[in-house]
């Protein structure tokens, strides 16, 4: 059952617009998902969430501050991204790309995506992805934008207001040109790797094709763009990156750097790289940040940090701290009050809440994390679940059910641009995690 309820955007939308909007939903869903990159193959949602403008101002105004916030803290500590993975306790070569003389900057900030849960209503971050390679950007605009323009069809849009929240994959274009100083008509490449947990990873030539709306994208916003997967690039003469015969200038990294496959395409890219033939978006220093260390180490110096700062972390940063020899008792004892996480992993990996088990699988797996290392414990966000109407695919049933989300907004230069919707699924339980079937969206904004 869920943690609450609490009345939100959607709910305050008259109910014949809440109706209209069901009933397009019934009408439509089959177009505006296909072609979406999901695990799921039972359900689809007949909506959009949808927050009020005031409130998605809010919670992206706050992912700028907390960015600054774990900028700030891992500076404390380290000046150099070689400086930062030591003290993280990531493995030398575990990113790839690394450059360990790089300087911790602003710069790094340029690409943002927290996981946001709603508590009261009150904005709460549980983690913060800072990299390139934030993935939804693509599917969610185009959920967003399918919904948006069968609503101005029938004439719903307009009548309330209702607006999406821009485009992350332009966003990340516009951001890129200009962190790159990349001029009108430079060659710029959407990497990916094959074989990767995402859907549709498997074949390069499947993946090319999917992603010719990003190209598209990319060639509007003034790049020369091409799609190819890291292990199709070779080097020329002068160890200039190519994409078959293209020259290329700039690349789009949209994959974490970590486990990346080695081979004949890595090593042109390492050596371009390494030669500063090419300029990739964005240096894997930035994905040292998205350490979850950094919420623990904003908890250490929370008394040293200005008022609102202070604040802000109290209010919406969940209590962090490391797991280990002297925390794991404690850990132990506040089960049902604590999740724990891997510090380096994303996607969900290796997390378990302690609500959701007993205290002998708690101990075990606090045991195991102090015995790794690398592990948080985050105090428990008791959510606010999000009341959903899903269609059946297979036999067209309807069906309203409250569910837990999380709202993950797109920053790209400071710029808020759109959010990625992630959500659970009727019989689901508490759990939001692509691999087990939770669903995802983009997001609609009303006044």
């Amino acid at each position: 059952m869920p943690e609450r309820v609490v009345p939100a955007a959607w709910e305050a939308l008259p109910d014949r617009v809440r109706a209209a909007m069901l009933a397009c939903g019934e009408e439509s869903w089959s177009d505006i998902y296909r072609g979406v990159a999901t695990k799921n193959k039972t359900w689809r949602p007949l909506r959009p969430p949808v927050l009020t403008r005031a409130d998605y101002r809010e919670i992206t105004d706050l992912t700028a501050w907390l960015g600054d916030l774990i900028l700030a803290a891992c500076l404390r500590r380290a000046s150099t991204a070689g400086e930062l993975r030591r003290l993280l306790g990531v493995p030398e070569g575990y990113v790839e790309f690394l450059d360990g003389a790089e300087p911790l900057t602003p710069e790094l900030l340029v690409a943002m995506r927290p996981d946001v849960l709603l508590s009261g209503g009150v904005p709460r971050f549980v983690e913060c992805n800072i990299d390139s390679a934030l993935g939804g950007a693509f599917d969610s605009d185009g959920i967003a934008h399918r919904f948006l323009a069968a609503y101005r069809e029938m004439g719903i849009a307009d009548a309330v207001g209702i607006t999406d929240a821009g485009s992350a994959v332009d966003a990340r274009f516009h951001a890129m040109r200009e962190q790159l100083d990349l001029p009108d008509g430079s060659t710029s490449l959407v990497l990916f790797h094959m074989g990767s947990d995402y859907p549709d990873t498997q074949d390069g030539h499947t993946l090319i094709r999917l992603l010719e709306p990003v190209r598209d994208r990319g060639r509007e916003a003034g790049l020369e763009v091409v799609v190819r997967p890291l292990e199709w690039l070779t080097l020329d003469a002068g160890n200039r990156l190519l994409a078959g015969d293209v020259v290329l200038d700039s690349v789009l990294r949209m994959f974490i750097p970590q486990e990346v496959p080695h081979g004949a395409g890595f090593d042109a890219l390492a050596t371009a790289l390494g030669k500063r033939t090419v300029k990739m978006f964005t240096s894997t220093a930035a994905w040292l940040l998205a350490n979850k260390t950094t919420f623990a180490w904003l908890w250490q110096d929370v008394d040293e940090l200005s008022t609102p700062d202070a604040e802000l972390l109290r209010r919406h940063v969940p209590r962090t701290e490391l797991l280990d020899d002297t925390t794991a008792s404690s850990a132990i004892e506040r089960r049902a009050s604590l999740v724990l996480k891997p510090t380096g992993t994303y996607g969900g990996s290796g997390v378990v809440l302690g609500h959701d088990v007993d205290d002998a699988t708690w101990r075990k797996a606090v045991e195991a994390g102090v015995a790794t290392g690398g592990h948080i414990v985050q105090e428990y966000v008791a959510a606010d679940w999000l009341d959903m109407h899903f269609v059946e695919m297979a036999t067209g049933e309807v069906r309203r059910e409250t569910v837990p989300y999380c709202v993950a907004p797109f920053l790209f230069g400071g710029k808020a641009s759109g959010a990625y919707l992630r959500f659970a699924v009727p019989g689901a339980g508490s759990v939001v995690n692509l691999g087990q079937g939770a669903l995802t969206s983009g997001l609609l904004l009303v006044d």
